[in-house]
């Protein structure tokens, strides 16, 4: 069996177009999981959200999507910050009413069982509610009580926009977002494969290259509110703290840790101070899943960082 799963595409449609051809055409797989928040933030909300009905096989709810339909307001939403309450009102008038109440039913998780005892897990957050998120700088024990209660194999979810994996116990959890907004320093959307062999579920996540400029260009052109925040968002790609997310994130998928600061000789000329890559010499080559460790397949891939002026807040 092997699942793939797209989480948080925020109505960038540019971005849910190229995931979806991929798994189309790279992937093919038995079914096609959509794992929340799918239309708020991006310029395409009815378009992204009507793609995702009619090409995946199952939906789940994420948090946006309870605000959008109506459930509740959490997360940084409560802020009532202006353009927020003008994105949100937008958005819901871009959907319809109709469209609004298909998000408001999608279910908070799903299984899939190819095996007794193997369940692959899927929800947006975490396995208790949608709004807190998985960080990769968490201890196992912080880890382990968002799972005390699961019985399951593996776990896929989102919300953090920032792709990793690693181990609970015997568990195999991955955050496999964001294919609309990634904010892991790398601008192409992240998307993840589970596939179940004779020795459990791998993990795989892939990342795919859009027109992100079709995308920005849209936000403006059909003035979306909070719009040059949203760009912001999209082109920069990192969180404030994104070293310490990166250095997490890799330690648990096996790999070493970033390269250290590189800097110019102090009266360098025509030079001035620049971040390293977190992998040195910039992205790391498709890596043949064969080589990898026998618990996964397929590797966190990074960029090199943009500038830092970060929006000091999480995704979701």
């Amino acid at each position: 069996m092997r699942v793939a799963i797209l989480a948080d595409i925020h109505g960038n449609l540019p971005a849910c177009e190229a995931v979806l051809d991929d798994i189309t055409k790279s992937v093919a797989p038995d079914y096609i999981v959509a794992a929340g928040d799918l239309a708020l933030r991006g310029a395409h909300p009815r378009e992204t959200v009507e793609l995702l009905f009619s090409r995946c096989h199952a939906l789940i709810m994420g948090n946006t999507d309870a605000y959008l339909a109506g459930n509740y307001l959490g997360g940084a939403y409560r802020e009532r910050d202006h353009w927020k309450t003008e994105l949100l009102r937008w958005t819901r008038d871009q959907l319809g009413d109709a469209l609004l109440q298909q998000l408001g039913q999608m279910p908070f998780s799903l299984r899939y069982t190819p095996r007794k005892g193997q369940d692959l897990f899927i929800c947006h957050a975490n396995p208790r509610n949608l709004e807190e998120s998985l960080d990769p700088t968490l201890d196992d024990h912080a880890v382990r009580r968002f799972f005390t209660h699961l019985d399951a194999a593996a776990c896929a979810f989102g919300h953090l926009h920032f792709p990793y994996r690693r181990r609970v116990g015997r568990m195999l959890i991955a955050d496999v977002a964001s294919a609309g907004i990634p904010r892991d320093g790398d601008l192409r959307p992240a998307y993840g494969v589970f596939t179940f062999t004779p020795k459990g579920w791998r993990v795989q996540i892939r990342r795919v290259r859009y027109p992100v400029r079709k995308a920005t260009q849209a936000l403006t052109a059909r003035r979306v509110p909070g719009g040059p925040l949203l760009i912001h968002k999209l082109v920069e790609a990192r969180y404030r703290h994104h070293n310490a997310l990166m250095e997490a994130a890799r330690r648990h998928s096996g790999l070493p840790p970033p390269g250290p600061v590189l800097r110019p000789p102090p009266g360098a000329a025509g030079s001035r101070p620049t971040l390293a890559a977190p992998f040195e010499n910039g992205p790391p080559p498709e890596v043949d899943p064969s080589t990898l460790p026998t618990d996964m397949d397929g590797t966190v891939t990074g960029a090199a960082p943009l500038p830092l002026d970060a929006l000091n807040d999480l995704d979701g």
